[in-house]
């Protein structure tokens, strides 16, 4: 290097950091456990999903009452129909319950309706 270049300045450095440590000064109950505690982005990230979880959960405990907790699908999922397919109804399958049951699908079924998951009685 030659005496005439102008001298390197070094950079400032700056506080990028992202956990923080919290002073009993810092907290309203002075004295308790979180005073001492780390905050930083993976605990929040940690709690964020747990939470997640746990709400997800309730609420698909929720949803699962009625024919879908029995292990039954809705009409529609099953593509259900009043009516046969070609010679096909549910009169002549095995999941058919009389009087107007189904093993798999949920409410009344005709004898003579269809679904997508029909299989014909063994011979």
């Amino acid at each position: 290097m030659s005496d005439d270049a102008p001298p390197e300045t070094e950079r400032p450095r700056s506080d990028c950091s992202w956990r923080k440590t919290m002073s009993k000064d810092d907290d309203v109950n002075h004295g308790s456990a979180a005073s001492s505690r780390v905050l930083s982005r993976r605990n929040f990230l940690k709690v964020s999903v747990t939470g997640a979880a746990i709400a997800s959960a309730g609420g698909l405990s929720a949803c699962m009452t009625g024919p879908m907790a029995a292990g039954k699908t809705t009409k529609a999922l099953a593509r259900y129909q009043n009516t046969p397919n070609r010679g096909r109804r549910c009169g002549g399958c095995t999941h058919f319950r009389e009087p107007n049951g189904c093993e798999i699908v949920a409410g009344a079924i005709s004898p003579n309706g269809w679904c997508r998951f029909h299989e014909p009685l063994p011979a």
